[in-house]
C-alpha cells in the first residue's frame, strides 16, 4: 500500500515536472515570438524617428542658411551704401564713380538703377529693368517684391535703387544645400534627396529631380506620377498626394539601393518645403531593419540555448528533491504511525497506563536483566478493596473514574513512566528497577500500604 502510494506520488510529481517544462518551453517560445515582433516594431519606430529627425533637421538647415545668407547680403548692402555715401561727400564726380563701382563685375549680381529725379533719365541700369519711355520709379516700384534686400537712396538730383534679387539669394542657398546633402553621410546607406514640384496636379513632368546622391546622373530628370516600382506601386503619386494633404508622410515602395543594383522595399519620410516647392525626403531599406531584428533574435536564441539545459537540470533536480523529501516524510510518518500503534497496543484504553500484555513483556525483560546483572527489582501486585461495592453502589461510571484517578495519583510516585500496568479489573502491577534491597520494604510501606492492598 505504501509503495503504491509512493509510486503514485512520484508519478504525479514527474508528470507535473514534464508539464511544467513543456509549459515553460511554450511560454518561452511565445515570449520569443512577442519579443521578435516588439523588437521589429521598436527598431522600425527608431528608424522612423531617425528619418523624421534627419529630414526635419535638413529643413531647419535650409531655413538657417537662408537667414544667414539674407543677413550677409544686408550687411553687404550697408557696406556698399557706406562707400557710395563717402564718394558723394568727398567731392565732384559722384555719378561717374558710382557708375564705375556698381558696374564692376564683383557687383554683377546686384541690381543698380540710377536716374535723374526731374527728367527720369536713366544714368545706370545694370540689369536693364527700365525700357525706353518708362519711368524708372514706376518700373522699380512694380518689381520691388523681387528684392527682399534693397534700398532707395537720394543723392541731390539723383535717385539710386540698389538691391539683390531674391532669386540670387535663393540660388546661392540651393547650391549650398545641394553640396551639403551630397557631402552628408548617414548610416544604413541612407541619404536625403529633393524633388521640386512644378505641377501640383501631377501627371508627366509634374516634378524635377533636383538632388539625388544615389542617382546623380539623373538630376534634372522630369518625373511622372504614373511611374511605378517593380511591385506596381506609384510612389511619386503617393508622395505628391501625401504632401498636398498633410505636408508630410511616411510611405514604402521598392527602389534601388545606394551603390548597388539590388532593389528592395524602402521606408521613406517626405516633407514639403513650400517656399521652394521642394519635397525633401529620406529613406531606409527595410531589409536593413531585418538584419537588426535577426541579430537581436540570434542573441536572444543564444541566451535561450544556454538557459534551457540549466532549466532542465533544475526541473530534474526539483523532481529528485521532491522524491527524496517524499520518501523521508513517508518514513517519518510510517515511524510515527508505528509508534502510535505500538503505544495504542501497549496502553490500557481506560486509564492510559500500560495494559496486561505490555506489563507481562516488561516483567519478562526485567527478569532476564535480573538474572544477567543480579540487580534488585521491585515487583508489586495490588488491587482495590471493595471495588465491586463501589461499582454496585455508585455505578460503573464512578468505578471507572475511581480507576483513572488512582492511576493519576500512582503515576506521581512510581519509578518511571512505564512502571505501572493494569492487569485487569482493579488489579495493577508495579515494576521498579535499580532499587537497593534495604529500600524495598521502606518503599512498599510508604507508597503501597496506605489503604491499598
Amino acid at each position: 500500500m505504501k509503495r503504491k502510494f509512493w509510486t503514485t506520488s512520484t508519478t504525479i510529481i514527474l508528470i507535473s515536472a514534464i508539464l511544467l517544462f513543456a509549459l515553460s518551453m511554450l511560454t518561452i517560445s511565445r515570449i520569443e515570438k512577442v519579443y521578435r515582433t516588439n523588437t521589429a516594431e521598436s527598431i522600425e519606430h527608431l528608424k522612423r524617428q531617425f528619418l523624421y529627425d534627419s529630414v526635419q533637421n535638413q529643413v531647419k538647415r535650409i531655413d538657417t542658411h537662408r537667414a544667414i545668407t539674407n543677413q550677409r547680403y544686408k550687411a553687404e548692402l550697408e557696406r556698399k551704401l557706406l562707400l557710395l555715401d563717402n564718394a558723394y561727400t568727398t567731392g565732384d564726380g559722384f555719378v561717374g564713380r558710382a557708375t564705375s563701382y556698381l558696374s564692376n563685375s564683383a557687383n554683377a549680381a546686384w541690381t543698380a538703377v540710377l536716374w535723374e529725379k526731374e527728367t527720369g533719365k536713366v544714368i545706370l541700369d545694370t540689369h536693364s529693368l527700365v525700357g525706353e519711355g518708362e519711368l524708372p520709379i514706376e518700373v522699380v516700384g512694380k518689381r520691388i517684391h523681387e528684392y527682399v534686400t534693397q534700398i532707395f537712396r537720394s543723392y541731390a538730383s539723383y535717385t539710386l535703387f540698389l538691391g539683390i534679387p531674391q532669386t540670387v539669394i535663393e540660388s546661392e542657398v540651393k547650391a549650398f544645400i545641394t553640396e551639403e546633402i551630397y557631402g552628408s553621410a548617414y548610416s544604413e546607406n541612407s541619404y536625403i534627396w529633393v524633388n521640386e514640384v512644378v505641377n501640383w496636379d501631377g501627371g508627366d513632368g509634374y516634378a524635377i529631380r533636383r538632388i539625388h546622391p544615389n542617382l546623380r546622373d539623373t538630376v534634372g530628370t522630369l518625373l511622372s506620377t504614373s511611374m511605378t516600382d517593380i511591385k506596381g506601386n506609384t510612389p511619386y503619386k503617393t508622395e505628391l498626394e501625401g504632401v498636398k494633404q498633410n505636408g508630410e508622410l511616411f510611405f514604402t515602395y521598392y527602389f534601388q539601393k545606394k551603390d548597388s543594383k539590388e532593389i528592395s522595399e524602402k521606408l521613406t519620410y517626405a516633407k514639403l518645403y513650400k517656399d521652394y516647392n521642394w519635397i525633401v525626403a529620406m529613406g531606409i531599406h527595410l531589409d536593413d531593419l531585418s538584419a537588426y531584428v535577426n541579430n537581436t533574435n540570434n542573441q536572444s536564441s543564444f541566451i535561450l540555448r544556454q538557459i534551457t539545459p540549466l532549466f532542465i537540470f533544475l526541473v530534474l533536480g526539483l523532481f529528485v528533491l521532491n522524491s527524496v523529501l517524499l520518501m523521508i516524510i513517508e518514513k517519518r510518518k510510517s515511524k510515527k504511525d508505528n509508534q502510535a500503534l505500538q503505544i495504542e497496543a501497549n496502553q490500557d484504553t481506560l486509564t492510559g497506563i500500560g495494559n496486561r500484555r505490555y506489563g507481562e513483556t516488561v516483567l519478562k525483560d526485567h527478569f532476564y536483566k535480573f538474572k544477567r546483572d543480579q540487580k534488585q527489582v521491585l515487583v508489586a501486585v495490588f488491587d482495590i478493596d471493595f471495588f465491586k461495592h463501589i461499582n454496585d453502589t455508585y455505578g460503573h461510571d464512578i468505578g471507572d473514574r475511581t480507576l483513572v484517578q488512582l492511576c493519576r495519583a500512582l503515576e506521581h510516585v512510581v519509578c518511571t513512566r512505564d512502571s505501572l500496568f493494569r492487569m485487569g479489573g482493579d488489579e495493577f502491577l508495579v515494576i521498579c528497577s535499580d532499587i537497593a534491597g534495604k529500600n524495598l520494604e521502606k518503599i512498599w510501606v510508604n507508597h503501597f500500604s496506605c489503604g491499598i492492598g
